[in-house]
């Protein structure tokens, strides 16, 4: 049984990003699709301020586009806990799916998610945060999957606007966020 292996890169965005696609088959039977995405942004907020808003998963309803609710299965409190388990319910074009991920945090360095169940062949994730300064810090984005059924239609075609679309959602919550912490009252 022979097994073949493809890689394309099919974009970059702004010279941030890049979207590969990998397939993997095996003989003549194709077995699944996967998509790679990876995103990077420079912020001017301290790293623990986008560390943060990444690891407060509760409040990714509030500013997160189709991500309808999340509820926290394990780790009841996410901001510091190593291993936070959810279940995030998500939705676009009128479908919703619900998945669950164990995340691994360490604090201002990394964020590992892994699936637990859902809609997808595989997910997995990772957020890195790395200081540049005090007042600065580079957000990295690492998202890998394969979506079955359905969902595989929907997302194939849009993966990289929708990875846009969720790293401008987090950059804007984090700015949002630093700039509410640099006007506190020092004292």
């Amino acid at each position: 049984m022979g097994m073949a292996y493809c890689r394309w890169r099919i974009g970059t965005v702004g010279g941030v990003g890049n979207i590969y696609i990998y397939c993997v088959a095996v003989s003549a039977k194709l077995v699944w699709f996967m998509t790679v995405l990876t995103r990077s942004a420079l912020l001017m907020v301290p790293v623990n301020i986008a560390y943060g808003v990444v690891n407060d998963i509760l409040s990714y309803p509030e500013f997160l586009p189709g991500c309808n609710n999340v509820e926290l299965l394990a780790g009841q409190d996410a901001s510091s806990a190593e291993v936070v388990r959810a279940r995030v319910t998500a939705g676009a074009k009128g479908m919703t799916y619900s998945f669950v991920t164990s995340n691994t945090c360490v604090e201002n360095e990394r964020i590992a998610m892994t699936l637990d169940e859902g809609p997808f062949e595989v997910l997995d994730g990772n957020w890195f945060f790395k200081a540049l300064s005090d007042e600065g810090c580079r957000i990295d984005l690492s998202l890998e999957f394969v979506a079955q059924g359905v969902l595989a239609r929907l997302l194939s075609p849009m993966a990289g606007s929708v990875a846009d679309r969720m790293v401008e959602a987090f950059t804007q919550r984090i700015q949002d966020v630093g700039d509410a912490y640099a006007h506190q009252p020092q004292g």
